[in-house]
């Protein structure tokens, strides 16, 4: 038998089937999906096969597969199949849209191992072969055996796990037990220990930490002082128990809108509302629907900040079904662990980030993108796919229902509710607070706090109430110039405004995120700066000078690295040890939470950006806070009198969604036209060429536009933005072009969805 393999070399010389012949001691053992280690050129590289074949031409010279890495069906069909849609979609390999399938540090797997757990249970034959060892290397003499160790481990008798440094392990719990239950110990925390373990013998780290409010650190101390014996055990999932859940009472026009989504299928929905309970409370109700009908929901957020606030909800308010979290905050043992409950279908709901969507869900019968207009639903690293067409794919593919929400819908959204390509389900509570307008031009002494918002902030501590300033701008000043010729301070690899850190004492680039501890102007060599502008650390250093006893906490990408920080800052959060949150746009997830005083810092700053999205990013902003259940917003800026400030401001969504559709109908935007973006790099002459002989065969497109090409200094080559309705043409155009110039070796790469357009 032979095996079709894409190979790990992403390259379009590379980007087909190869075949390999599978060797005998593998043939059980191999299936489409499986990962395998192959000889391609004189390299032992990682491939996906794909295909598996009885017989081939006779006068082909193949080589034998190497080694196996996944011993059952490493991808499923829907996930080989879905990658190669995406392979299209964004013109990327299939290696690469292959990868995505796997979580990032599953995919080196390079020794498997085998553990025995009980020896004495084995089958007498394989008890020989493997003889007393605790772990054994897997050799292709044990593949032979597979049949029978496969046996063993559904058995729970041994366990295939693999190298912990290349790859991650199941998790493992840590249990505890003493070792004299009369001997005494200091301490009223140690003695605590001792009671609860006295009572239960052992129980778990988790338990103990709950019931006493030990930490995990003395636990180890008494480990080391041998008053406790730590033992790590790999847990089985429980059976959940009887489905329990939090009655949800619902009026009677949130009644009519539950009957509408259940009588309606075959096309997605659109969920508006800017009630955030009910919108919880709607999805619980989705989740509960399928769950007792045997299926899986999916549930994604766009950020970790949302995802531990849903998840939270539906701990605190549904028992007895497996619901698991995904997100880069878990380590890789649970994100491990998580993933094999998946691959086993162990599972009832998913609640995750971007990256959850491919996980290898067989039953899905809902999935849900939460906030569906968050740019963190574009991946900016190849592949650069958007989310929504991974959901669709699935969707279509399982039959399964497609829930899209938000608290104010994207422009693209809403007009395909209006092509009837979507279904609107919509909620909207009318509130009657105004939104407190501050012109910043009639602040003179102060530029970063109006007199209004620090008297709002006073009043509010000493409430004891919580409050939240929203700046979308990291660093302490976003412009620097030179003090002695004006010059503005640039990276020197992107030609962009380096951003200055005060609290790290450095200069760093926002595009590149190059950092200078000691930078120079580029046109004096001078070494003296001025900084001007506002940003995150700017307003913390004000906040702290304007009120010395303020308790403050900034959240942003910056400040939350640690593996914990999102978890730890909720709680705090939660406990009310907070007067002042600032951060980013990401903060908007916790306005229902608690807070009683937003402020906006800038809020007209994002008109600026020079991006056809700007108008509805600022209504997004703005319109969301006027909707939100928070009793006192406050917006600052230099120019709200705009008419979009003015709307958002009167929760005016359907007058400003007429005048931006048709403002992009005549300027030719989306949704009436895609943007793309391609980028030429290579040697200057060349670039040029490509771009302006790509611009002259564009025209074939019967309605479409390829606008520059335009220098890019931070990867020194050139761009063009392409404007059309044919992507399938431009596609094509694209890799007739690419031929074209293939002699020449340029680096061509093309955004399908770009965030950005320099």
């Amino acid at each position: 038998m032979f095996a079709k393999v894409v190979v790990e070399v992403p390259s379009e010389n590379t980007d087909e089937l190869y075949t390999y012949k599978i060797p005998d001691e593998f043939i059980d053992n191999l299936y489409v999906g499986s990962r395998v280690f192959v000889e391609f050129g004189f390299q032992k590289i990682m491939g996906y096969v794909l295909e598996i074949i009885d017989e081939i031409d006779i006068n082909m010279d193949v080589k034998d597969i190497l080694d196996v890495i996944d011993f059952e069906q490493g991808l499923t069909l829907e996930q080989i199949d879905l990658a190669k849609y995406l392979k299209e979609e964004t013109k990327s390999y299939l290696i690469q849209t292959l990868g995505l399938m796997y979580p990032s540090f599953l995919k080196s797997r390079v020794r498997k191992y085998l553990e025995i757990i009980n020896f004495a249970a084995l089958d007498g034959e394989l008890a020989l072969i493997l003889g007393p060892k605790k772990k054994i290397l897997m050799t292709k003499e044990l593949v032979k055996h597979y049949p029978k160790i496969k046996k063993e481990i559904n058995r729970g008798n041994i366990a295939l796990t693999s190298d912990v440094f290349s790859y991650g392990q199941r998790k493992l719990v840590k249990f505890y037990t003493l070792t004299d239950e009369s001997a005494p110990v200091k301490g009223v925390m140690r003695q605590n220990i001792r009671a609860f373990l006295s009572h239960h013998q052992e129980a778990s780290e988790e338990e103990i930490i709950e019931n006493t409010g030990c930490s995990s650190n003395l636990l180890r101390k008494m480990v080391e002082e041998k008053i406790l014996v730590m033992t790590e055990k790999r847990l089985v999932p429980e059976n959940p128990g009887p489905l329990v859940y939090k009655p949800i009472n619902w009026d009677f026009e949130q009644t009519m809108l539950k009957e509408k989504y259940q009588a309606l299928s075959k096309k997605p929905f659109l969920l508006f509302t800017n009630d955030e309970q009910f919108k919880l409370d709607f999805l619980l109700d989705m989740a509960i629907d399928m769950i007792t009908k045997q299926k899986q929901v999916l549930i994604i957020t766009p950020t970790i900040l949302a995802n531990t606030l849903v998840f939270n909800f539906f701990s605190k308010n549904i028992q007895g079904c497996r619901l698991l979290s995904f997100s880069s905050r878990l380590s890789n043992s649970e994100y491990y662990d998580n993933y094999w409950r998946v691959k086993e279908q162990n599972v009832d709901i998913v609640i995750g980030t971007k990256q959850s969507a491919f996980l290898p869900l067989d039953h899905l019968g809902l999935i849900i993108v939460v906030d569906e207009g968050s740019p963190f639903y574009v991946n900016e690293q190849n592949p650069k796919y958007r989310l929504a067409e991974v959901v669709r794919f699935r969707s279509e593919y399982q039959q399964a229902r497609l829930v899209f929400t938000s608290s104010i819908p994207q422009i693209t959204s809403y007009y395909q509710y209006y092509l009837s390509n979507y279904y609107l389900l919509e909620y909207r509570k009318q509130t009657t607070r105004e939104l407190v307008l501050i012109n910043m031009r009639n602040e003179l002494e102060d530029m970063v706090l109006s007199q209004a918002l620090k008297q709002a902030l006073s009043s509010q501590m000493e409430q004891g109430q919580k409050s939240l300033l929203i700046l979308n701008t990291l660093g302490y000043s976003p412009i620097t110039i030179c003090a002695d010729c004006g010059q503005t301070l640039k990276c020197a690899k992107c030609q962009i405004t380096l951003t200055y850190h005060k609290e790290k004492d450095l200069y760093r680039c926002p595009y590149c995120g190059l950092a200078y501890e000691k930078p120079q102007c580029q046109k004096c060599q001078g070494h003296h700066f001025q900084n001007y502008g506002v940003g995150l650390e700017k307003l913390k250093e004000r906040l702290m000078t304007v009120f010395p006893k303020i308790r403050l906490v900034q959240v942003d990408s910056e400040t939350m690295v640690e593996r914990w920080a999102y978890e730890k800052f909720l709680d705090k959060f939660e406990n009310d040890q907070f007067d002042v949150i600032i951060g980013t746009s990401i903060l908007l997830a916790l306005i229902n939470q608690g807070i009683s005083l937003v402020g906006v810092i800038n809020a007209d700053n994002l008109l600026n950006y020079g991006d056809y999205r700007s108008a509805e990013n600022v209504f997004s902003l703005i319109a969301t806070l006027r909707d939100s259940s928070v009793p006192l917003v406050y917006v600052q800026g230099l120019n709200l009198e705009h008419e979009v400030i003015a709307k958002a401001a009167a929760q005016n969504y359907l007058d400003f969604y007429q005048q931006e559709i048709t403002t992009r109908q005549n300027l030719f935007y989306p949704p009436f036209c895609e943007i793309n973006r391609l980028v030429i790099i290579g040697p200057y002459r060349n670039i040029y060429h490509y771009a302006n002989y790509f611009k002259k065969v564009f025209r074939r497109i019967s309605r479409g536009e390829a606008l520059g090409p335009v220098y890019l200094p931070a990867v020194r080559g050139v761009q063009l933005i392409l404007k059309h309705e044919d992507f399938p043409k431009v596609s094509q155009l694209i890799d007739e072009v690419n031929e074209k110039f293939k002699p020449q070796k340029l680096i061509v790469n093309f955004e399908r969805y770009p965030l950005s357009f320099r």
